[in-house]
């Protein structure tokens, strides 16, 4: 199989910069679909007299009507979907917060299931945001970056007094103010054992968060589709080139397996070789042009109906987000029914 991936909103150490959302889309194939996707998008750029798309250059109903011939393209190469991962960035401010004091591998006062299994931690990132102001949420993620744990413990302190106890289930009151009292009596283990965690901010942003998601997407279509991954291309990134590069050469041929029922998930080395990774610019290779394309219509609020026939089309095709933050959060009682299954 082939992916060929592209990313939107620009991110690096920067998550509460105006443009809120990090996105990045991947098609995946059965074949090399490059070859499919110039021969869709030739006539159009030929028309035009460029050499590669814009889709904020066009109008909306010349971009989706490209769309709808890179579909047809793909439709005949092959079986094939588009993984789209979509990051509210300021979110990983309490998600990596989670990380760092709730891991249950660290923490020894943190039952095990609270941390590993993901409806629990969900749990334990809607309560961390609901209580975590911006500015408690940038005093967080410098410390963590700078690898200041004192101006975390402090931040400890204002998530608890940002809590409200009198609607938080009891089962969460009780992980989180356990896990905070050995944070603060045991601060040097936690320096020690999250300094691989902070090393580099590059690996804790949402562009390295949203590419070892894809790998994830990468096996499960590699396994439903019984073809092993060949080729990953990814649109060339010049600040996070070797980052990447070598978290997919330590992570990328990890699969994750979810029971589902409540216990730890569990992990297995992919048998086959790691795709070759590769990372061209995208005027070179009509693949990364397609998913450029797709990227495009996924996140856009279409005006007309061609543009929502195309992005209707895309949608059955699509796998859901893997991070993401709506813009609501669970209620109180919701939250509490979900602990209750802890």
């Amino acid at each position: 199989m082939f992916a060929f991936a592209d990313e939107t909103g620009n991110s690096g150490r920067n998550i509460f910069d105006e443009n809120e959302y990090f996105r990045l889309g991947a098609i995946l194939a059965t074949s090399d679909i490059a070859p499919h996707a110039q021969a869709a998008l030739s006539p159009f750029l030929k028309e035009r007299s460029v050499e590669r798309f814009h889709a904020h250059e066009w109008p909306e109903d010349a971009v989706a009507k490209l769309g709808q011939s890179v579909i047809d393209a793909l439709e005949a190469s092959g079986a094939w979907s588009f993984s789209l991962t979509e990051i509210h960035k300021p979110y990983m401010a309490p998600t990596k917060f989670v990380d760092v004091i709730f891991d249950a591998g660290e923490n020894k006062a943190v039952p095990g299931n609270w941390y590993w299994d993901e409806l629990n931690r969900h749990v334990l990132c809607l309560t961390v945001d609901s209580a975590m102001s911006r500015d408690t949420a940038k005093l967080f993620w410098n410390a963590f970056l700078g690898d200041d744990f004192s101006s975390i413990t402090t931040s400890l302190d204002l998530i608890e007094a940002g809590m409200d106890i009198r609607v938080t289930p009891p089962a969460v009151s009780k992980v989180v103010s356990r896990a905070f009292e050995y944070a603060r009596q045991k601060p040097a283990e936690f320096t020690l054992a999250n300094t691989l965690k902070r090393k580099g901010y590059q690996a804790n942003t949402p562009n390295v968060v949203a590419f070892t998601h894809l790998f994830q997407a990468i096996h499960d279509f590699a396994s439903k589709h019984s073809s092993s991954p060949e080729r990953l291309v990814h649109d060339k990134q010049d600040e996070f080139r070797k980052t990447l590069a070598e978290t997919y050469e330590q992570f990328g041929n990890i699969i994750w397996h979810d029971p589902m029922d409540g216990s730890f998930p569990d992990a297995s080395l992919a048998k086959y070789q790691l795709a070759q990774f590769e990372m061209p610019s995208s005027k070179d290779n009509a693949g990364l042009q397609a998913t450029d394309l797709l990227l495009w219509v996924a996140q856009r609020s279409p005006r007309g109906e061609a543009l929502t026939a195309l992005k209707a089309r895309l949608k059955t095709k699509t796998e859901p987000p893997r991070v993401f933050r709506r813009p609501f959060r669970l209620s109180h009682a919701a939250m509490a029914g979900s602990s209750s299954m802890a």
